[in-house]
């Protein structure tokens, strides 16, 4: 009987302390060089195949991204502490590199932990500007070729829940879109007030199904104060509004550069569509934020083919 008993009792002695350590465990080296080999970065070349951006990316999300919250409303995966899109994929170092020397620089005043995005050369590509994404908000980085120093050109915190990050006005002017600084959430989740009533014209239309949309009110409220912006234009040095907050899906610049063609969200916003398909208005306005002309106001596209 003790030859039996005696190795049950060594078995479980080891169940009880292999319980004992909770914290995330490191494999063995060899392994982890494996794992965490580099993969290959992605490059931007200007026009001229003169300099060479090397975009070096990680597969792996740190726990710390991997913790952080999610709202999923309007079809859309949102990070609230930073009005931007959830595990988004990002860069985790920017070099610069000579093509015809093969020469390699570094890059002064990079962010410590760096998460960089939506690299664009400037219209002469003497310089290029990046965001980049923490924890709490999404900054703007501009980088000259000759100083090879990033340094952050924004005062209030981007707003790229919908995208449309920035885009260069010339070598010395961007225009993005930001936060608006100071507004609360007003609205609370509660007990509704009475139920969710949808109309049904009688008509029979195809409809996709989708995933994450507004489901009550609360989302409504929820959608509306992350995805309202402010569109700016900053000089490198100072920001100046362009018109006034609203829900932009997208902005993009003329030709020459002094009108701006708006899409901008309207409400009701729907509960069968995502935010690419809610009632939306078309305008131009120019670059200092006047109203031109309205081009279209369309309806949700729910029903559509």
């Amino acid at each position: 009987m003790k030859r039996i008993l005696f190795p049950c009792f060594l078995f479980l002695i080891f169940l009880v302390n292999a319980q004992d350590n909770f914290k995330y465990q490191t494999p063995h080296k060899d392994i982890l060089d494996l794992v965490l080999a580099k993969p290959t970065p992605f490059v931007s070349t200007d026009d001229k195949a003169e300099w060479m951006l090397l975009l070096e990316r990680s597969d792996f999300p740190t726990i710390e991204e991997l913790s952080q919250p999610e709202l999923r409303i309007a079809g859309l995966r949102i990070n609230p502490n930073n009005f931007g899109p959830s595990r988004a994929g990002s860069s985790v170092n920017i070099q610069i590199k000579n093509v015809k020397s093969g020469q390699l620089f570094s890059i002064e005043g990079l962010p410590e932990k760096l998460r960089a995005s939506a690299v664009q050369w400037s219209p002469d590509q003497k310089s290029f500007a990046f965001t980049n994404t923490t924890n709490s908000n999404i900054d703007l980085y501009v980088v000259g070729l000759s100083t090879r120093k990033a340094r952050k050109i924004n005062t209030t915190p981007l707003n790229t829940v919908l995208g449309g990050s920035y885009q260069w006005v010339n070598n010395n002017l961007i225009v993005y879109k930001t936060i608006i600084p100071n507004k609360a959430l007003t609205v609370k989740q509660g007990a509704p007030t009475g139920p969710i009533v949808q109309e049904n014209l009688g008509k029979s239309a195809a409809s996709r199904t989708y995933q994450d949309l507004i489901k009550n009110p609360f989302d409504e409220a929820l959608f509306e104060y992350y995805a309202t912006a402010q569109l700016v234009k900053n000089d490198l040095n100072k920001e100046t509004p362009i018109g006034q907050p609203a829900i932009y899906r997208s902005f993009s610049l003329s030709p020459d550069k002094n009108y701006i063609l708006t899409t901008t969200i309207d409400k009701p916003f729907s509960y069968l569509v995502p935010a690419n398909g809610f009632p939306h208005t078309v305008a131009v306005i120019s670059i200092n934020g006047e109203l031109m002309k309205t081009i279209a106001k369309n309806p949700s596209s729910e029903g559509q083919p």
